[in-house]
């Protein structure tokens, strides 16, 4: 059997054919043969992906940053051909569209998710509808883009368990099932010759691939009579986070002295649903927290066991993740040190490139209310909307004249989260420019910023000098270079003590740039 992952490089450029109201990216050489092989050449520009788990300023989580091209860009250069995000299933499909562009410019395959509503699980009839509604507002939307935008139709059903789920839940199989069968027939209206990829029940594992994935439970029917077993624009998906006590905590693989055979038996679990229904698989997701959380020979002897026994099996993989924030332990992407090179050895072989340095604050631009922002002495903080800086809110700080008024973030700690992971950092010898909008409530206002470790943040080693707000909207940087040694927990504070005032802030930016 022919290695359906080689690198697409040696075939012929690619043409653009028109079919059905659609538009088909393939090797002119592929056009002539089977529909196994058309989809195998999917699983081949898909694989050596990686997911790009970052928020927009309209969507997303407050725990993610936000997304920057410069991140498309360091993907790239890491060797990776392919992304995948989500997208949140109460969105406007049109605000995704820069982060598809931006990666087909890239040449970039996109595969992207939907992120289910919570509420699905214990009203899943409604949920159908609303599934519905997003994809077939999604793949109106997106109906003439190339191939190289694939649709993945639900991420791990279970996840949107609540306490109060039950047989009728999404984490019942035969519930989440019925999702994807209202759905395919929509998307397939507008799409005929789209790729999905179709996972299934629980968290996407391989066994419930095996069983649910089957023409028993996807038993949907198209107009024309056809259905799973006829689609050869189907791919398989599954998730692999094992064993988790590796791949979620610090638990060392010489703890786990079945780990390998047990993973083993899930990837064959895949490969068996491959055979038995000739469609291709997609590993979507799997990875693990990676250094300090575990040694760089155990995480890279991980990695390399999982992705050759995929490779062997001919099964596509896209690991998670880049982007994130920089405390999130499967976070390979530092904003300020750039890729996590024992990672990027196994995954690509690429040696680590330098890439253009990126913010790694979170609700930046406070879509998410004041979550990640926390006030300290006589500044109060809330959420202002309609303030007229950039988009709908901003935050508005109350503060009185006193020695500690001040807004900060840093990182976030609460049980289970990965050892020795940190929000913001800086480097000796670097220079940081801050960048944020602002205007205050009445005359002018006056702000500070100011660096400090987490573990003593009233020794502050860098206060800026008094900045100075005037009235309407502005933009405001300042740059500082540390001269001290690598601080690799570190707060960022606004000081507002000077005087009696209000003042409202927004889209706040922090990277590091060129000494000068």
């Amino acid at each position: 059997m022919t290695n359906r992952l080689q690198n697409l490089a040696g075939w012929p450029l690619l043409v653009t054919v028109a079919i059905s109201g659609s538009v088909l990216s393939l090797p002119a050489a592929s056009q002539t043969r089977s529909s196994s092989t058309t989809a195998e050449l999917a699983i081949r520009r898909l694989t050596r992906g990686i997911n790009v788990d970052v928020s927009l300023p309209q969507a997303g989580s407050p725990e993610k940053v936000l997304y920057d091209p410069a991140q498309y860009d360091a993907v790239k250069a890491a060797g990776f051909q392919s992304v995948r995000f989500f997208v949140s299933a109460t969105d406007d499909p049109a605000i995704y569209e820069n982060r598809f562009r931006d990666a087909l410019d890239r040449d970039l395959a996109v595969i992207i998710c939907v992120w289910g509503n919570r509420e699905w699980s214990t009203r899943p009839d409604t949920g159908i509808d609303a599934f519905v509604s997003i994809w077939s507002r999604i793949a109106t939307h997106y109906r003439d883009y190339p191939s190289d935008l694939v649709f993945e139709l639900l991420n791990e059903p279970a996840g949107l368990a609540t306490e109060s789920d039950g047989a009728g839940s999404l984490s019942d199989g035969k519930t989440a099932m019925r999702f994807l069968n209202a759905v395919i027939p929509v998307i397939r209206a507008t799409n005929r010759t789209r790729f999905l990829a179709i996972g299934g029940p629980g968290f996407n594992g391989a066994s419930e691939l095996q069983e649910f994935v089957t023409p028993t439970y996807l038993s949907y029917k198209l107009k024309d009579g056809t259905g799973f077993e006829d689609d050869d624009r189907m791919i398989g998906v599954f998730h692999l986070y094992h064993p988790y006590g590796f791949s979620h905590w610090t638990t060392s693989l010489k703890e786990l002295p079945t780990w390998q055979a047990e993973t083993e038996a899930l990837i064959n679990e895949a490969e068996r649903w491959s055979e038995r229904w000739n469609k291709p698989v997609l590993m979507s997701e799997w990875g693990a927290w990676a250094s300090p959380c575990h040694s760089d020979a155990e995480f890279a002897g991980y990695l390399k066991f999982i992705k050759e026994e995929c490779e062997r099996r001919n099964i596509g993989w896209i690991y998670y993740c880049a982007g994130f924030n920089n405390q999130w332990g499967f976070n390979l992407l530092h904003s300020d040190r750039g890729w996590d090179q024992t990672a990027l050895g196994v995954l690509t072989g690429t040696r680590a490139p330098v890439v253009d340095p990126m913010s790694p604050l979170i609700n930046s631009e406070f879509v998410w209310g004041t979550n990640h922002w926390s006030p300290l002495g006589t500044a109060k903080i809330s959420l202002a909307r309609d303030a007229g800086l950039s988009g709908p809110t901003a935050l508005k700080v109350d503060a009185s004249r006193s020695e500690q008024a001040e807004v900060y973030q840093q990182t976030q700690t609460r049980e289970g989260s990965p050892p020795g992971r940190y929000l913001i950092s800086v480097m000796k010898g670097q220079r940081y420019r801050f960048s944020f909008l602002a205007k205050p409530g009445r005359g002018d206002g006056f702000i500070r910023l100011s660096l400090s470790s987490v573990d003593s943040p009233t020794d502050r080693f860098w206060i800026s000098d008094p900045i100075r707000v005037y009235s309407g909207k502005q933009a405001y940087t300042v740059e500082y270079v540390h001269h001290s040694p690598d601080a690799n927990n570190v707060r960022l504070a606004f000081l507002f003590g000077e005087k009696d005032q209000t003042i409202l802030l927004d889209k706040i930016d922090m990277r590091r740039v060129e000494s000068r």
